[in-house]
């Protein structure tokens, strides 16, 4: 039963978003008042979804795999040039297109966070190297601590903006690391204590039949507490939306132009490296897709309610743009059928 209802949440998850952006629309105009005169519970309530959206994740994410990241070192240099590079970098580009700093600020974090267990999901559905997606997933979890703080602090810097670096310091730790902590805690409980005294073989099997049934129930558990933190955010700031349409036209426009150019780059640089077909599956979709729940806490932690509508609203353009890479699948294995 949660498997199918899981598949038909993933099938039809654009339109889900959109109807969890309408009804957050319809709830903040109606009952404006309401989270105008309660900030702080509003605020808790996005970070106590945001936490909820991150922790099934960070569960499903397999450290172990670190150990076989060595004999790939040519795709996880493509990669972690492109997400603590050229994405910084372009996000700060395009950031300065933003008439507001706290939408920019907002923009800026929003690509500078690290991918989603979702991520390793398109990999999967686009027949993907998922091992080197794993590892990817997890580096650039790790290289994001250091690099949020860094990279919000220097646009802030060069923008004659101050930002609150303790407080950014701190919702790093409170969105990335305790997730992740008791993320890796629930695994060894729920996968590897219970492959003790095992055979290789047995090990290996048991852990795809523990880890097989506990996906549906992980990523269902994602996506009903994602939807859940796009309405809040959306409806927190509903009139802000409403008013002025512009700022949902520069978002959608400004990281459109974002993915696109990644995906392009992206998929230049692999061919002239002869990346195979699904280690560049696994590339392109780590490196260019990103995790609007933490960008979203973070905002709302160390920002502010209306740099968070930014991670509110990315998801309404980042699923249908890697929906349609996706479908290009056939030309893609076509040009990247000469490589390896």
């Amino acid at each position: 039963m949660i498997k199918r209802v899981a598949q038909h949440m993933r099938k039809y998850l654009i339109i889900y978003t959109f109807l969890s952006l309408l009804t957050g629309l319809i709830i903040g105009c109606k009952y404006s008042h309401f989270f105008k005169s309660n900030p702080k519970l509003v605020k808790n309530l996005i970070v106590t979804f945001a936490i909820l959206t991150i922790y099934p994740s960070m569960v499903q994410l397999r450290t172990e795999e670190l150990a076989k990241s060595a004999r790939m070192f040519k795709e996880i240099a493509i990669s972690m040039f492109f997400v603590f590079i050229v994405s910084p970098i372009l996000a700060m580009t395009f950031a300065k297109f933003f008439g507001d700093v706290d939408l920019s600020l907002g923009f800026v974090t929003s690509n500078v966070v690290p991918a989603s267990s979702a991520s390793i999901g398109f990999v999967l559905i686009a027949e993907g190297n998922i091992e080197l997606a794993t590892i990817l997933a997890v580096l650039s979890l790790l290289g994001s601590l250091p690099a949020i703080p860094a990279y919000l602090s220097f646009y802030a810097s060069v923008s004659a903006v101050k930002v609150p670096v303790g407080k950014i310091v701190s919702a790093v730790i409170y969105t990335l690391v305790t997730p992740f902590i008791a993320g890796q805690i629930t695994r060894w409980f729920l996968i590897h204590r219970r492959l003790r005294g095992l055979e290789r073989e047995e090990k290996v099997k048991m852990a795809k039949r523990i880890e097989g049934k506990l996906k549906p129930i992980l990523s269902l558990a994602t996506m009903i507490t994602m939807l859940i933190l796009i309405g809040l955010l959306v409806a927190s700031k509903a009139e802000i939306v409403v008013e002025k349409p512009r700022i949902v036209a520069e978002i959608v426009i400004l990281q459109s132009a974002m993915l696109f150019t990644l995906f392009g780059v992206i998929t230049f640089l692999d061919k002239i490296f002869k990346v195979s077909y699904s280690d560049h599956m696994a590339v392109a979709f780590i490196s260019a897709t990103k995790n609007q729940s933490v960008a979203a806490a973070i905002a709302v932690m160390a920002l502010s309610l209306k740099s968070a509508i930014v991670p509110a609203l990315i998801p309404m353009i980042q699923a249908p743009i890697v929906i349609g890479y996706l479908h290009l699948h056939p030309w893609l294995r076509r040009i990247f059928k000469t490589c390896k």
